[in-house]
């Protein structure tokens, strides 16, 4: 049995229900943050409220409620499904509009749903993924944490159509992220990661993974990256809040193809999977 909670009420969660009014569900008019916990800890927790309060401030929606009763709701979800290992999914939407209108009225009042998602233990992917190249023809405002996920859904089906876990979306000749994932590439030892000016989200798994880097001694390379650069890379991996480190041994569409994850990744993804643990 599985709880989630609506506007701060919490019940079972196939007992909660959301109008069909809400600017969430007609407009995509909302955003959202998804947070790991390990046994009842929310790892980094105060990064993603952060981040969740930047794509509110973005949408120009200013909630009332305090961040502190947030995230004393996300830590009653995460204990009431006691789950080893959860993904804890928080979405704000503008809230119910009974007349449709892209113009939202004033003082609505927002929907605020967290629900718990059942993953599996970060540190049981070792294996290296398959990777798609595709062109980015997703909206310009990607540092929002929206909701608006269609074209990210339509790259994940034809990746899993084609038998690969993942795309690898790139722009104007520049590597940008994946679907679901920020993009790092090894090149001479280095770690080069496509800077946020390349229309990516700043992804908190991404932004702890550069500290992480850097506070071993690798020399890490935040810029624009041209796509002809990954044919002769050392290492690729992504990054995600909920998978971690994920190691890449092959991109269709490029030259990049190996038969193993790389040592300079399975290091990088240990020190993480260690700062995860002890957080």
């Amino acid at each position: 049995m599985s709880f989630s909670s609506l506007n701060f009420e919490i019940k079972e969660s196939h007992k909660l229900f959301i109008s069909p009014f809400d600017r969430g569900f007609i407009f995509g008019d909302a955003v959202y943050e998804m947070i790991l916990c390990i046994d009842g800890r929310c790892i980094f927790i105060e990064d993603h409220l952060a981040r969740l309060k930047q794509s509110l401030a973005s949408i120009k929606l200013i909630t009332d409620f305090k961040e502190k009763n947030l995230e004393d709701e996300i830590n009653r979800i995460a204990d009431v499904n006691d789950a080893p290992f959860q993904a804890i999914y928080v979405q704000i939407s503008r809230g119910v509009q009974l007349i449709r209108n892209h113009l939202p009225e004033e003082n609505l009042s927002p929907t605020v749903f967290i629900t718990s998602i059942k993953i599996d233990d970060p540190s049981d992917r070792n294996k290296g993924i398959s990777a798609l190249l595709k062109d980015d023809e997703r909206w310009l405002k990607t540092d929002i944490k929206s909701t608006s996920l269609l074209a990210n859904v339509l790259n994940k089906i034809e990746a899993d159509s084609e038998g690969h876990d993942e795309v690898i979306l790139h722009k104007d000749g520049f590597l940008n992220e994946g679907a679901v994932s920020n993009l790092f590439l090894f090149i001479n030892d280095d770690l080069h990661t496509p800077s946020l000016d390349a229309n990516i989200l700043p992804g908190v798994t991404r932004a702890k993974l550069i500290n992480l880097a850097e506070a071993n001694n690798i020399n890490v390379i935040q810029r624009i990256i041209p796509l002809s650069e990954i044919d002769n890379a050392q290492e690729v991996f992504m990054s995600s809040t909920t998978k971690g480190v994920i190691p890449v041994v092959r991109i269709i569409g490029s030259k990049f193809d190996t038969d193993k994850a790389g040592d300079l990744t399975l290091r990088l993804r240990e020190k993480y999977l260690q700062e995860i643990y002890q957080t």
